[in-house]
């Protein structure tokens, strides 16, 4: 369809965790911590979703005092704790329970030492140069019933819907359904190949499935087990474009996640110094209290407002030349896709 004849008023709004959060688009900007990320960064990013009413997670390690005053940001209860008590967690629109992540599931956080600076010890109360490490497991939670212990803990101390993140591995399906039982009011689906600041490439190169083959075990599982009503699905790993969030939102994505996408828009070169502290573009660099050399806010937000109106111009084409009004209409709907055969997930050993 030429574009002319797109119709570009298509609705892109959507309800997440059973009604209570309402973004203008289907857009997550992914959990990067401060510390991993310079500080600018996570600034930018929490201001940016304020702006375009859509959703910004924080990662786990405590908040950024300026992130703190932003409303559309979720903060994340991860397996260490780092940073975290009751105020901080109330301070966004939802809490994320971080069991997994697509880059490497099965393994704990990793902040590397030489990020670990004044500021960054302060927020995190752990000392200077020290390596910040996440236990893989969370030490209170051992099975399903302790996830709904404190899914309903979290939710009574904060007054906050509360999501859970996972990696996507084998048998996911089942951990969805779990996790919507035990009363979460939505999952994070974070697929093979998401981005992270420091992890093993042996795991991050072999470990974990493509968001396309678990995302619609995990749809087809919540349907048939009659949990998916109100309880939402944010996909991601390696959404780049509005073409990646359409097949995700139609694998069944209620909203997508974009990370290293949103990076790019702020200048990332993908030179793979995340670890090291001294990126180049000023993203990922040793976080500190004054420095020479920091990356402009308003450009980094501005930017990001661009990255989100073009994401969100192309999505509604798409949606648009679907034959539909609005983004809500498409969710689960596979039958739009032509799967390629050689990648069905019926093959690939995670049916449910």
């Amino acid at each position: 369809m030429p574009l002319e004849d797109c119709d570009a008023d298509v609705d892109l709004a959507v309800s997440l965790a059973y009604g209570s959060i309402k973004l203008a688009a289907p857009i997550y900007f992914g959990d990067m911590s401060f510390g991993a990320l310079s500080g600018i960064p996570n600034i930018a990013l929490a201001k940016a979703a304020d702006l375009t009413e859509t959703l910004a997670g924080t990662g786990e390690g405590g908040l950024h005092p300026e992130v703190r005053k932003c409303k559309r940001i979720t903060v994340q209860w991860a397996s260490a704790r780092f940073g975290v008590d009751l105020s901080t967690l109330s301070a966004g629109m939802a809490v994320v329970i971080k069991i997994g992540q697509g880059a490497k599931p099965g393994i704990g956080g990793h902040l590397p030492s030489t990020k670990v600076t004044d500021i960054i010890s302060a927020t995190r109360k752990i000392p200077v140069g020290t390596h910040a490490l996440s236990p893989a497991p969370h030490h209170d939670i051992y099975s399903i019933e302790d996830l709904e212990q404190r899914i309903w803990a979290l939710k009574e101390a904060t007054g906050k819907p509360v999501f859970v993140k996972v990696g996507a591995t084998n048998y996911v399906a089942y951990v969805a359904c779990g996790i919507a039982r035990m009363g979460a009011d939505g999952m994070i689906l974070d697929g093979f190949g998401a981005g992270t600041g420091a992890s093993p490439l042996v795991v991050k190169d072999n470990v974990g499935l493509p968001i396309e083959v678990a995302l619609p075990v995990v749809d087809e599982a919540l349907r048939r087990e009659c949990l998916r009503d109100g309880f939402s699905v944010i996909a991601g790993g390696r959404v780049s474009c509005s073409a990646d969030a359409a097949k995700l939102i139609l694998l069944g994505a209620d909203a997508v996640v974009l990370g290293t996408a949103a990076l790019i828009a702020m200048g990332c070169i993908a030179c793979g110094m995340c670890h090291t502290g001294k990126c180049p573009a000023l993203l990922t660099n040793a976080a500190a209290y004054t420095t020479h050399e920091t990356l402009s806010l308003d450009w980094a937000t501005s930017r990001l407002v661009n990255f989100v109106k073009g994401f969100s111009e192309g999505l509604k084409i798409l949606v648009s030349g679907l034959g539909f009004k609005s983004v809500k209409d498409i969710v689960g709907r596979k039958d739009l896709l032509k799967f390629n055969e050689a990648l069905t997930y019926s093959k690939k050993g995670v049916g449910y």
